[in-house]
């Protein structure tokens, strides 16, 4: 009986130092995983704002490259403009008229989209852009709307003599 007594104590002491060690060891695990995860978070901030560092980079070098080739692109329509101008000075006169109102129309899109050149360009140099993963989405848009317009444009200044004088 006394053994009894003897080996049911000690598995009792036994089971009891078996039971707070892993709860000791549970509490040890559950604070390493809770530092793991705020070290994980501040690694996700970081390559956040990586990101958002190499994409500004990519977004500004992009701007510039397309800013420089449209300031070129529109020079060159300002001059085909005065070019037209010259040529229509020497168009009789009920050409003249059609041929300036036209010209001039087509003189106004070239400003408006100088402008608009104009505003983007002001956007970047305020930082008034979120440089986010929808900045090279937006860049890429207005770029397309841009070319567009600006090809329409270029269309419209080669055109406008063809129809008109022979």
């Amino acid at each position: 009986m006394k053994t009894n007594i003897l080996s049911l104590t000690i598995m009792i002491f036994m089971a009891g130092t078996l039971l707070t060690s892993c709860g000791q060891a549970s509490k040890k695990d559950a604070n390493s995983v809770k530092e793991d995860v705020k070290e994980l978070n501040k690694d996700l901030v970081k390559g956040a704002k990586d990101t958002n560092v190499e994409i500004k980079t990519a977004v500004k070098a992009n701007w510039e490259q397309f800013k420089t080739s449209s300031d070129l692109a529109i020079e060159n329509t300002e001059k085909q403009i005065e070019v037209l101008r010259t040529k229509i000075a020497n168009a009789n006169k009920s050409e003249k008229e059609k041929l300036t109102k036209a010209l001039d129309k087509l003189e106004q899109k070239n400003k408006e989209l100088k402008e608009k050149l104009a505003k983007r360009g002001k956007e970047f140099k305020e930082n008034m852009i979120d440089f986010n993963e929808s900045a090279k989405e937006n860049e890429q848009k207005f770029e397309r709307e841009f070319t567009h317009d600006m090809n329409e444009l270029g269309a419209a200044l080669k055109d406008l003599f063809k129809n008109n004088v022979q």
